[in-house]
């Protein structure tokens, strides 16, 4: 989350943190993990609710998603091994 574009303290952090947004969901997919588990939302301090009700919609989106496929895989690998052994 960052503020709203043009109301940072920061200045020009939430400009950078936009531009990177493309970046990290490339990053993500070329590491086998689904971009849709990468959001970004412009929340201000002074929208709690709005606040809450983004991350309640990025929790629900991701149960609907599942578990992360990189950490299945680890354990699936950890389980082969303990089987090999």
């Amino acid at each position: 989350m960052g503020c709203h574009l043009g109301e940072c303290h920061y200045l020009e952090g939430n400009y950078r943190a936009q531009a990177r947004v493309e970046a990290i969901r490339i990053a993500l997919e070329n590491c086998g993990i689904d971009p849709e588990r990468f959001r970004m939302e412009w929340v201000s301090s002074a929208e709690a609710t709005r606040f809450v009700d983004a991350v309640g919609r990025f929790s629900a989106h991701i149960k609907e998603l599942g578990p992360n496929p990189l950490r299945v895989r680890k354990v699936e690998e950890k389980v082969e091994e303990k089987e090999v052994a």
